[in-house]
């Protein structure tokens, strides 16, 4: 995706790394399938006869008690010069800091990925790892504990989903968590962010609108009664078709024995 202008886009990247810092070891974890411990900052300018800028760069150490350098990259379009960029950065850091480097590329971007990821050519060989986003489970980040590793829902595959139900409940559950007001309006600036680069910005509008109007009338008794009776009657309709307690717990928000007590003829 394509900012509007190099301010925009700035804007995008500033907000996405400090994500990313935010809930490392999430990524590292979920996306990448790696379990590590950080161990070390390392400075992210790397000069030699050029400077370069790596988005995250950590020295660590994984369970085997393997000690390699981390670096990882965020993509949101497709760029022809990628393998060229991440091979530049691998000769610079084993350079400088005589250790193995394990190299992601996590793509952020909705079009098919085509990035070379690899370079064979006469006397010299180089390969990195790419992980996209959109292919990943969205309830994977959503049940998340992590709220920056939440927001990552809006990213990842919605395909067999309707995004608006998931940013729904997205929101919902940043509202319940999130207290401070300095810290809520940093979530849904990143939400909105995210949004963008999956052309969900009016969907993400409309919800807004809906949870602020029923975040108001939530307070109101004779709509919290109207709320609890319909919950109620779902759940007599789900628990006569057989459906699990503890599935219909979670989707009605009634606790079980509620549900146990419900009459179902």
């Amino acid at each position: 995706m394509e900012f509007k202008n190099p301010r925009q886009g700035s804007e995008y990247d500033k907000i996405f790394k400090e994500n990313m810092e935010a809930n490392l070891e999430g990524i590292v974890e979920q996306v990448l399938s790696m379990k590590i411990f950080i161990t070390e900052e390392l400075p992210d300018d790397l000069q030699h006869t050029k400077e370069r800028k790596p988005d995250l760069l950590k020295k660590v150490q994984d369970e085997d008690g393997q000690v390699f350098i981390l670096h990882i990259e965020y993509q949101r379009s497709n760029d022809q010069n990628m393998a060229y960029r991440m091979a530049e950065y691998s000769i610079m850091l084993q350079r400088k800091y005589r250790l193995p480097v394990s190299q992601y590329m996590i793509y952020l971007g909705q079009e098919k990925l085509n990035m070379p990821t690899e370079i064979e050519s006469t006397n010299f060989k180089f390969k990195y790892e790419v992980k996209a986003i959109s292919t990943i489970d969205y309830r994977l980040f959503l049940n998340h504990e992590v709220t920056e590793m939440k927001l990552l829902a809006v990213l990842a595959n919605l395909s067999a989903v309707d995004p608006k139900e998931i940013i729904r409940e997205l929101i919902l559950e940043i509202k319940e968590i999130v207290t401070e007001e300095l810290k809520l309006d940093k979530y849904m600036n990143q939400l909105k962010i995210f949004a963008q680069l999956r052309d969900l910005e009016q969907i993400l509008k409309d919800v807004m609108d809906e949870v602020s109007n029923w975040y108001v009338k939530e307070r109101d008794p004779y709509y919290i009664i109207g709320i609890t009776d319909e919950k109620l009657s779902n759940a007599k309709k789900m628990k006569k078709e057989g459906l699990p307690i503890p599935l219909i717990a979670k989707i009605t928000g009634l606790n079980q024995e509620e549900i146990l007590d419900l009459e179902t003829n």
